[in-house]
């Protein structure tokens, strides 16, 4: 399979259960790393994702990996620390940056979103001054990368300030499994998209149901 002009993908946190599955999707259609706070941890990922992939997928550290790529997603499972996203912000400017974060609490045995206000996205972008942020993945069933037999014919949210940045968001979603991007308005609606993530959760818990994502009909 042809890779989309090679362009170069970095899984920021890529070692995490989702980072790790869209690596693996990933890789058929763009030039992936996985990036890491150490490169042991993403070398070490980065081999099991080649052999399930049958692509290759590289290891940087988290900061190799922002100077490297052309788009990177944050693939970690809560909001980064300013200082973190600050030592990233000189090598991401100027990329698109795509926010799959879902800060979440469980409070009398309900997931719930953890932080008031802004949402994850508008936060990074906040922290990320001249890149293109937008938000996606959010709904997306870690779980269910991995099994590359599935063609995930979900739909799949995105959030981004200009239907330009939505068109290079929804290249990306467009090339895992049967995904189908849907624009859902501007940054500032990524409050609600987040919110999405702990209620499916809740339901799959209160009702057993395995991986659930979102379609609509």
């Amino acid at each position: 399979m042809s890779r989309l002009a090679e362009a170069k993908v970095a899984l920021i946190g890529g070692t995490g259960a989702l980072g790790f599955g869209l690596a693996v999707r990933l890789a058929k259609a763009y030039a992936v790393t996985i990036g890491s706070r150490t490169l042991p941890r993403a070398a070490e990922a980065a081999v099991k994702a080649t052999d399930l992939a049958r692509m290759r997928v590289e290891a940087r550290t988290s900061a190799e990996a922002a100077a490297w790529c052309d788009i990177a997603i944050l693939a970690v499972p809560d909001l980064p620390s300013p200082d973190f996203l600050g030592s990233l912000a000189p090598s991401l400017k100027g990329k698109l940056v795509i926010s799959p974060i879902v800060p979440m609490v469980m409070k009398d045995g309900f997931f719930a979103i953890s932080l008031p206000g802004e949402s994850a996205a508008e936060r990074v972008a906040n922290a990320l001054p001249g890149a293109r942020v937008a938000g996606a993945f959010h709904t997306v069933p870690a779980a269910k990368l991995v099994k590359l037999d599935q063609e995930l014919a979900y739909d799949v949210l995105v959030t981004a300030d200009s239907e330009r940045v939505f068109a290079e968001v929804a290249r990306v979603v467009s090339s895992v499994g049967k995904l189908r991007p849907l624009y859902a308005g501007p940054l500032v609606a990524t409050r609600l998209v987040e919110a999405i993530t702990p209620a499916l959760i809740n339901v799959s818990r209160l009702n057993k149901i395995g991986s659930p994502s979102i379609k609509l009909v």
